[in-house]
């Protein structure tokens, strides 16, 4: 692979990667209109849902002849390192708290965003 299709397939993981760890070393939630039972949730699923995106597509173009069950597992492992990495980011900061919850919330929005990644055609989101 080119380094070039490197960059294409890995810099979108990277730096929304780093935006997400952005979010979590921030000292506030979220503020207090956007507070409701299960918001916390319901923002982790929306967060992580790109980042399944970005990791399958990254996977399927780095390993274009593994089968989609190996690059599901591993974006969906990919997904688990860094929601963990997540919320122990989070759980260094005073005003915020880590929860097993949240990781099981980005985990899913990882997957929603794999399920979303397999519907999009190609020709409009190339690996």
């Amino acid at each position: 692979m080119s380094a070039g299709k490197a960059v294409r397939l890995w810099l979108p993981v990277v730096l929304y990667t780093g935006f997400i760890f952005w979010l979590s070393s921030a000292p506030r939630p979220a503020p207090p209109f956007l507070r409701f039972p299960g918001a916390d949730k319901v923002f982790h699923l929306g967060e992580f849902a790109p980042l399944g995106i970005f990791l399958l597509r990254a996977f399927r173009g780095s390993h274009p002849s593994a089968g989609w069950k190996a690059l599901y597992l591993a974006a969906f492992l990919g997904s688990l390192a860094i929601g963990s990495t997540d919320e122990f980011i989070q759980s260094l900061i005073i005003t915020r708290m880590a929860s097993v919850w949240d990781v099981a919330a980005d985990l899913a929005g990882a997957c929603l965003g794999q399920a979303i990644y397999r519907l999009i055609p190609r020709r409009k989101f190339p690996a």
